[in-house]
């Protein structure tokens, strides 16, 4: 035959001319048979080309699918985010009469000056901002507005100025509440600083006028020599920075003598739908609010050092301490070992590197936090914790991923703040000695007794490949009180009963999975003797009593088919245990 050849998708054979002595009749009909064979394999392949071609179509139109519903889902949730919102003017325009009270009270006359009431808040974020709003505005009157002759004097109008101005700027929104009053008086807040105790005469020498401003946001401050309705009774800039921080606002001041005082709030758009960075600490995965994370990078070695018992990292030409997350977190609970989620993949970068680190910014301070893995940055709903449990103050509430999975969500400043105060270390000049709260994988690390893995219930394996039906059935054994491990196949189990750092006490098996099957699974367990001790129930919808029989003489304990009756699932399981 002359070469096969082809065009597109077809092909064709033509023979050559041969004598009649050139081959004999055997030879002919085993050219006949390898000609008819060739025929057939040349149709699978152009049915198999037609097959791809289809796969491809197919591929293309999920994928053109897929778009079309993650441009609806993003509309979508725009669309909620912007139901929750409310104008500024809900709250704003219930100030001119207040203002207009006082005035009238105090015989100050102090004009109002509101921009920005359309701008829109979220409603959660709205009606906690009155309180704080309220404070800054009597405090600009009390404080900031001087006395009608005293303005006189000073060649200011008669009248005050307060403005109050919102707009939006990236994903925050701003409020400034600014007054054309005396500004603060730095020597006023030395004195009181030093009457209080928190400073000495030599460290107030060397303060920055930020660093001053810093005190009145301090509890207890206040410079009124006097108590009235308005001032002096202790309860100042403090309560407002509170009630900002609880909803993950700040506040910043600035001020200038003679010309007044501005105070700046600054307020995440949402509370709904926020970016979180999420990463892994061992393999437990906590997330950070992305605005509070000056930078996310991996160090090289030269920019490392390490100063006695404390590392320090050259950023931006100055040395700034490194925290490990491993070493601020405290977990006296059992943390579940389970198998990793895909969606916490971490990022992959080279094994030479060093750990990420997470470039935080407190009062004007830096510092670095270092994490085992990125795994990636999402936005997600922050979930506040339930009123049972007393959530630690650096917690957020908590997310869950697409998967399921429940994930804390800290404020790594406060969370780093507490231990510095445990360790009664100023921040960041001296590195705190802190008390590994964390079981560390690493060489060395030796965790405390409280954070220790301790298995206070018998564990069990699920191994099944359909993930609703492993959940599910964890979920009834966990309600039961076991402790409940997964895999998705034989072979991955085999894996986690030789490589856990628990006992697995017992396994529960379908038979039905890919890689390694039920019954291929219980013939390596019968090899390996360590493996043969632990007992297996075969949990399957197979309930024909061949499959019964062999999984009995592999050495099942137990069989049962589904569905199936919880109790007496149940019940075989803990006689077994016992």
């Amino acid at each position: 035959p002359d070469p096969v050849l082809r065009n597109g998708s077809a092909a064709r054979f033509e023979a050559v001319d041969f004598a009649v002595g050139d081959f004999d009749p055997l030879e002919m009909d085993r050219y006949g048979v390898i000609h008819s064979q060739l025929q057939e394999i040349l149709e699978d392949i152009v049915q198999l080309e037609e097959a791809v071609d289809d796969v491809t179509l197919f591929a293309q139109q999920s994928d053109q699918a897929l778009e079309k519903q993650r441009h609806m889902l993003t509309r979508l949730r725009d669309e909620l985010i912007w139901a929750r919102m409310l104008p500024m003017g809900e709250i704003l325009n219930r100030f001119p009469r207040i203002l207009r009270d006082l005035s009238t009270t105090y015989h100050k006359p102090v004009e109002l000056k509101l921009l920005g009431a359309g701008v829109l808040v979220d409603k959660a974020i709205l009606e906690k901002l009155y309180d704080p709003l309220l404070h800054l505005l009597r405090n600009a009157f009390d404080h900031g507005i001087e006395p009608q002759a005293v303005r006189q004097r000073l060649g200011k109008p008669k009248k005050g100025q307060i403005e109050i101005r919102a707009y939006h700027k990236g994903n925050q929104t701003v409020i400034e509440v600014k007054d054309d009053g005396q500004g603060l008086n730095l020597d006023h807040i030395r004195q009181r600083a030093l009457e209080m105790g928190w400073v000495t005469a030599a460290e107030l020498a060397g303060m920055m006028p930020a660093d001053l401003l810093g005190f009145i946001f301090e509890p207890g401050f206040s410079t009124a020599r006097q108590v009235s309705e308005l001032s002096g009774r202790g309860i100042g800039l403090d309560v407002v920075q509170s009630q900002l921080k609880a909803i993950k606002g700040t506040i910043t001041v600035s001020s200038a003598v003679g010309q007044g005082t501005t105070f700046t709030l600054y307020l995440p758009l949402t509370l709904t739908i926020v970016k979180l960075i999420i990463c892994l600490v061992n393999t437990v995965p906590i997330a950070l609010p992305a605005d509070s994370i000056e930078e996310v990078l991996t160090p090289h070695l030269d920019q490392l050092k390490q100063v006695g018992g404390q590392r320090f990292f050259n950023w931006q030409k100055q040395m700034i301490p490194i925290y490990r997350l491993v070493d601020l977190l405290e977990y006296n609970c059992l943390v579940p070992d389970t198998p990793p989620s895909k969606a916490l993949a971490p990022s992959p970068y080279p094994k030479n590197w060093s750990p990420p680190l997470l470039i935080l910014r407190r009062d004007g301070q830096v510092c670095a936090v270092e994490v085992d893995r990125l795994v990636n940055e999402q936005e997600l709903v922050i979930k506040p914790f339930g009123s049972i449990l007393k959530a630690p103050s650096y917690t957020y509430g908590c997310t869950i991923l697409g998967d399921g999975n429940l994930i804390p969500v800290i404020d790594g400043l406060a969370l780093l703040a507490l231990n510095l105060e445990r360790a009664e270390t100023a921040f960041p000049t001296h590195a705190p000695r802190l008390q590994p709260l964390v079981r560390s994988d690493r060489p060395g690390h030796h965790p405390p007794l409280g954070a220790t893995r301790i298995a206070q219930a018998p564990t069990i394996l699920v191994v099944d490949d359909a993930i609703a039906l492993r959940r599910t059935l964890a979920l009834s054994l966990e309600k039961s009180g076991f402790r409940v491990v997964q895999a998705r196949d034989g072979q991955e189990a085999i894996d986690r009963l030789q490589q856990s750092t628990l006992p697995i006490n017992l396994v529960v098996c379908d038979i039905e999975m890919p890689n390694m099957n039920g019954f291929e699974f219980l013939s390596y367990r019968r090899q390996d003797p360590l493996l043969a001790k632990i007992p297996v129930i075969m949990l399957t919808s197979r309930s024909n009593d061949k499959h019964r029989w062999l999984a009995m003489q592999l050495g099942a304990n137990a069989y049962f088919t589904k569905p199936y009756l919880e109790q007496e699932f149940l019940s075989t399981l803990k006689n077994i245990l016992d």
